[in-house]
């Protein structure tokens, strides 16, 4: 049985979004991806997704073009790490739109740290879901960093997540100016 309905021909752009970014899986998957946890192990234990749910979810974002797996080690069973491409990198705004809305419509559990998605360049908390609210420059991975929500720990510096240049090979993200 199919995991959803295919949207995918559809001719609304929101629906085709849907159609790969619109399964809580995926989203909460980029949001680790983005924190820089990009391997198996690590996804399933922060996340606590079975192993099926994961290697599903985690087959069809690369199928998508939102991640690709990149090879680290490994003889007998090769071991992978997952990379956002471009189109994964693109889809930070809409994480940023769904924590802003979720801190405004939802009830967060009592004394969890509330998420913070801050703009590196001016050091300042922002309310939008793409563009600094103080600077008025664009939130990029390398321009933002998130406190994540709960109990504790640094912020994390999105642009701390290497991009691969190609298969094996890895080069720090460049900052970009408007």
């Amino acid at each position: 049985m199919p995991l959803r309905s295919d949207w995918s021909d559809k001719p609304c752009p929101i629906a085709r979004g849907l159609d790969v970014l619109g399964d809580a899986w995926t989203l909460v998957i980029l949001r680790e991806l983005f924190a820089g946890n990009a391997r198996f192990e690590g996804l399933r234990t922060e996340l606590g997704a079975s192993d099926n749910v994961l290697a599903t979810r985690l087959a069809r974002m690369t199928e998508a073009g939102l991640a690709e797996r990149i090879p680290y080690g490994g003889t007998v069973r090769p071991r992978v790490e997952y990379r956002l491409t471009d189109a994964g990198h693109d889809a930070l705004p809409v994480l940023h739109a769904l924590a802003h809305w979720g801190a405004k419509h939802t009830a967060a559990p009592e004394r969890a740290r509330p998420m913070a998605i801050t703009c590196t360049g001016c050091g300042r908390p922002t309310r939008s879901a793409d563009w600094c609210t103080t600077c008025d420059r664009p939130l990029t991975t390398e321009r933002t960093a998130w406190t994540r929500p709960g109990t504790g720990g640094p912020p994390i510096r999105l642009a701390s997540v290497v991009r691969p240049a190609s298969p094996g090979t890895h080069v720090q993200p460049k900052e970009t100016n408007p």
